[in-house]
């Protein structure tokens, strides 16, 4: 009888595999542990391991937290650790599913085939419940290799996840019984063709993708990195010498590369365009003074009937137009907005230390002429949908511009990277990724990182490049193949269930 410990087995793997430690391959491996224990273990039993397990690796997952929320948000631990523990028991809550369905559904659903779909399913489910938080899915793990991530143009991430999850069902069921691949010819058979297929698929579409690159548009872009210390970053005095280097950076990359767009990250401008001077001074010193477009991020103020909303935006400044705006649409609960304000009991103090934006409502890329860029602020990488409604809408060049410098020095900037890429084979856009204290990276349409900074350093990065305007499977159809999942999970959830009624009567 397998012990409780092949679960915190697999939680380990899984660990490792991600971004940080960065042993990608053990995640094809990662789960065999846990569904063996699953498959030899009562429902009860699996479900108590699952969610202990769960909490534990979620809370080596996302342990910069607390650094945020203690190092730059002003708040105590006593605030912050529970805070870390709420959020990794509520991820484990679909970790504590998985086992619970994997041990009861046992000896009646075929393993290789039920653990996937519900594992995809389950990862879907928690990216828009309670406005969700789709952080570091199983796929994601693979980013380090673009010629296993290209299912994603159309699947999305969520392909990449089920053919994790299928080939440790397999090795799994393998080690479990190996009868059952004599009984169930055909579906053995079936799985191993899908695999294969895929991978197969993946391999081709690389190299197609890849040799169509060389010979459509591009443009030369720049992303710099200033590196501003967080705990400077919006002190009165210090938002000059923070512009001043974002400009010094820019006429050195400029003079190097020639860039046509040049792009700052979330908030390299500390202050109120409309409200304050040193807007005019950004205009002379960049777009007005050479023909290039600037791309940065800053906080935006408009005034309402009702009175002023805050957005977190990105301005597009332009040589001869009028700035394009964009407003971030998917705030950081707790971060920039409080859900709930009116009925949760927050104390005053931590409300006061928390954002109050609004969430802007349009994904209309910015035109600079030469491309339309589809810009994503911060966490806005981590979901699908928002870049691909933005490629729908006509984006031939993807821009996250973000400031990871309130993760601190943890594995979060090399996971919210690993992310990001995954948006580039999703909708066949090139990236130009600007982060303030790292990583900024240049990413083409096959997911491939040209170029990348790292963590705490002072430069730029240029490069050319493409600019493809076709629209893939993906961007086309959305969320279509984990929509599939969870039906086929529901379908062979209900026709468990059925199997089993006729079974008591």
């Amino acid at each position: 009888m397998p012990t409780p410990l092949f679960s915190l087995l697999s939680i380990l793997l899984l660990y490792l595999a991600s971004p940080g430690p960065g042993l990608s391959f053990l995640a094809w491996i990662a789960l065999v542990p846990l569904l063996i224990f699953c498959q030899r273990t009562p429902p009860a039993k699996a479900a108590l391991w699952g969610l202990v397990s769960g909490t534990i690796y979620h809370l080596f997952l996302v342990y910069w937290v607390t650094i945020s929320m203690e190092t730059y948000g002003g708040l105590e631990p006593l605030v912050s650790w529970p805070a870390l523990g709420l959020l990794a028991l509520y991820m484990a809550l679909y970790f504590a599913l998985f086992c619970y369905l994997i041990s009861k559904t046992k000896n009646r659903l075929a393993l290789p085939w039920f653990s996937p779909l519900l594992w995809v399913a389950l990862d879907h489910v928690r990216g828009f419940l309670l406005t969700g938080f789709p952080w570091m899915d199983l796929g994601y793990s693979q980013y380090q290799y673009p010629l296993l991530i290209q299912t994603a143009d159309l699947t999305g991430h969520h392909g990449i996840t089920f053919i994790l999850v299928l080939a440790n069902a397999l090795l799994a069921q393998l080690l479990l019984d190996r009868q059952w691949f004599r009984q169930n010819k055909k579906q053995a058979g079936a799985a191993l063709v899908v695999l294969v297929l895929i991978l197969g698929y993946s391999v081709a579409r690389f190299y197609q993708v890849k040799g169509g690159l060389q010979t459509g548009p591009a443009l030369e872009v720049a992303v710099v990195q200033g590196n501003i210390d967080q705990a400077l970053k919006w002190q009165k005095e210090h938002k000059k010498i923070s512009l001043e280097r974002h400009l010094q950076l820019t006429r050195e990359v400029r003079k190097k590369s020639g860039a046509a767009l040049v792009v700052w990250p979330e908030t390299a401008l500390a202050f109120y365009p409309s409200q304050d001077p040193l807007m005019d001074y950004v205009q002379q010193e960049t777009v007005q003074s050479a023909p290039f477009h600037l791309l940065t991020g800053a906080p935006y103020v408009l005034r309402r009937e009702t009175g002023y909303a805050y957005y977190n935006s990105a301005m597009l400044l332009s040589p001869h137009n009028r700035p394009d705006i964009y407003f971030k649409q998917h705030l950081v609960p707790f971060g920039e907005y409080i859900p709930l304000r009116s009925i949760l009991p927050i104390p005053k103090p931590i409300v006061e230390s928390l954002g109050d934006f609004s969430a802007g409502t349009s994904a209309h890329p910015l035109d600079m002429g030469a491309a339309k860029i589809g810009v994503l602020i911060c966490i806005e990488a981590i979901y699908p949908d928002l870049a691909r409604r933005e490629t729908a809408l006509g984006a031939t060049l993807l821009a996250n511009i973000t400031n990871d410098a309130w993760f601190g020095a943890s594995s979060a900037p090399v996971q919210h990277l690993a992310m990001a890429i995954f948006r580039t084979v999703e909708n066949r856009r090139s990236m130009a990724r600007a982060a303030n204290t790292g990583i900024s990276a240049l990413i083409l349409p096959t997911g491939e990182v040209l170029h990348q900074t790292g963590l705490f350093q002072q430069g730029y990065l240029s490069a050319n490049l493409p600019l493809l305007s076709t629209t893939t499977f993906f961007t086309r159809a959305g969320f279509l193949f984990p929509l599939l999942c969870l039906a086929a999970t529901l379908i062979f959830l209900g026709i468990f269930l059925k199997k089993r009624d006729q079974r008591v009567k």
